[in-house]
């Protein structure tokens, strides 16, 4: 039964991203998509109707550090491992010495900016093992957005604790993950339909170790692969396994740039991340711009499409952590998470729309973000 229709004057439909023009989404009491139909003429009584508008699917964050929001800036100018890199590491020391309320009230805001950044759906990477997975949860109880917690033991937590409490495993660093772990895992795994992923190659090239990984068939998402070669790419393809990629914090700390046309060129489903709030702001139309333009740099002639980038934080991400049944797209079935963008907002002034894909990737600010929608329902409003 459909209880609430939402017009717009564009909106990106399905899982290629088509631009139809005059849609209504009709929308079920429990927010699940229940029909998209193009209409002739919108009502312009109904508060959307009125200008141009238009309507994208609820970005997925792939790849985020929530807690450490506490910390903006703290890391400017300094080395990646002395800021986020172990127990000894500034982000580390900050959270072990905040008090608990102020970084709950730090997750909260950090949840405010990704919905006005049109960010319904967030994976975190957890420090702090059981510990910081309760904190995650307590923070995020009555909060509208959506999550996925990877944990990560600490201290004397159980691995399998962790496992049991989280959605999966974020491990730091591929070289501290230990054969015991991976054979009690892998025989948990095939029962559960949790994420093991790790960082890798984010500082330097870590063949070996990926080989052993694969070949372990243990981890499902990497995450950066900023020094992956083509070689690198290979292997993870033909064992079909997932990237995440984190260009503004590659950049923040100097580690460099993703090999983003050799991932294209393979048709390797990556996703994007913003990692540490304290380093980067969870803005994903800011990571679209700055992956464009950090890929000219390395191929000029490369012609990456606003499609693609825009898939990379949608359909890939949702197909990456398998939420695709769900969320990702805006399609019949799936949960009525998207948000609505105000054309007439003078920074998209131009002579026609005809490149509206390209002015949407480019050009919007959350100042253009009028409303975020989750199952339906508005969760942010300016």
């Amino acid at each position: 039964m459909v209880s609430k229709k939402i017009f717009s004057d564009f909106c990106l439909v399905g899982e290629d991203l088509d631009l139809k023009k005059n849609v209504i989404i009709e929308i079920s009491k429990n927010g699940i998509i229940k029909g998209i139909n193009e209409s002739e003429k919108i009502n312009n009584k109904n508060p959307l109707g009125k200008g141009k508008t238009i309507l994208l699917p609820g970005f997925i964050n792939s790849h985020i550090h929530i807690a450490d929001s506490i910390g903006k800036e703290f890391g400017l100018n300094k080395p990646i491992k002395d800021v986020v890199s172990g127990p000894n590491s500034l982000k580390y020391k900050l959270l072990r010495d905040t008090d608990e309320n102020f970084i709950i009230k730090g997750i909260r805001e950090a949840v405010n900016e990704m919905l006005s950044n049109g960010i319904t759906f967030f994976i975190d990477f957890r420090e702090f093992g059981i510990k910081g997975i309760k904190l995650l949860k307590k923070a995020l109880k009555d909060s509208p957005i959506k999550f996925k917690i990877l944990g990560r033991q600490h201290e004397n937590d159980d691995v399998f604790d962790i496992y049991n409490i989280a959605d999966g495993i974020g491990f730091p660093s591929s070289s501290k993950i230990d054969g015991d772990t991976i054979k009690n895992i892998l025989n948990k795994k095939p029962h559960t339909n949790k994420i093991i992923a790790t960082h890798i190659s984010e500082v330097k090239r870590e063949n070996i170790i990926l080989e052993n990984i694969l070949s372990e068939d243990f981890i499902d998402v990497f995450i950066h692969g900023t020094h992956f070669n083509k070689q690198d790419l290979l292997k993870i393809k033909k064992h079909n396994k997932k990237i995440v990629i984190c260009p503004q914090s590659n950049g923040y700390f100097g580690m460099g740039i993703p090999p983003l046309k050799e991932m294209l060129d393979m048709k390797l489903e990556i996703s994007i991340g913003t990692d540490n709030i304290m380093a980067i702001r969870p803005d994903l139309f800011e990571e679209m711009r700055y992956l464009y333009k950090v890929s000219k740099i390395r191929n000029p002639n490369y012609v990456l499409k606003s499609r693609d980038l825009l898939k990379m934080v949608t359909i890939n991400a949702a197909k990456n952590f398998r939420l695709d049944k769900e969320i990702g797209s805006i399609s019949v079935g799936k949960f009525a998470d998207f948000f609505l963008i105000n054309l007439k907002d003078s920074n998209f002034f131009t002579i026609n729309h005809k490149n509206l894909l390209d002015l949407t990737v480019h050009r919007t600010t959350s100042f253009n973000i009028k409303k975020v929608y989750i199952k339906g329902r508005v969760v942010f409003e300016k």
